[in-house]
């Protein structure tokens, strides 16, 4: 009998444990000009994996652009939006159908330039701001941290 409780509490305990860990996911808005809200994109700005994952993408996404200028028509748009798609998923870890594409095609054009285009150049510039931010907060922590050590407070043996 005595086991069996063991066992219960054990199972028990297992399901309410978790772990939590800051994934440093967050949700941003998306608005258009005219300030509606078309969606929100959830994603980890300051993952540097991103970096990695686009590089092994890029070739692929010139691919699928090209695929379009065979002459593939309706068909081919669908197919190459929805791999642009899968590839800015894969990159930043988000659901950019839902946040950007629900209803604007990714090959829509744009003042001469794909509608895609202005979503990886906005995510681009949100991402560069974020490492920018944590950049000067870190430098911020290092300064204080070393500040002893400039003055040469440290040297002398004080603390």
């Amino acid at each position: 009998m005595n086991e069996t409780t063991n066992t219960q509490t054990t199972q028990t305990q297992q399901q309410t444990l978790s772990l939590v860990v800051d994934d440093r996911k967050i949700s941003v808005p998306v608005v258009n000009r005219s300030g509606e809200q078309i969606g929100v994109f959830s994603f980890d700005p300051l993952d540097i994996g991103m970096v990695e994952r686009y590089n092994e993408v890029s070739e692929k996404f010139t691919q699928a652009l090209q695929n379009i200028q065979t002459g593939g028509g309706l068909d081919a748009l669908n197919e190459a939006g929805d791999k642009i798609i899968e590839f800015l998923d894969y990159v930043t870890g988000g659901n950019s159908r839902e946040a950007f594409f629900q209803k604007v095609h990714p090959l829509s054009p744009q003042n001469g330039r794909f509608y895609c285009e202005q979503v990886f150049e906005v995510i681009g510039a949100f991402i560069r701001q974020s490492f920018e931010a944590e950049g000067a907060m870190i430098g911020k922590r290092v300064s204080e941290h070393t500040h002893g050590y400039r003055t040469g407070k440290h040297a002398k043996g004080d603390r």
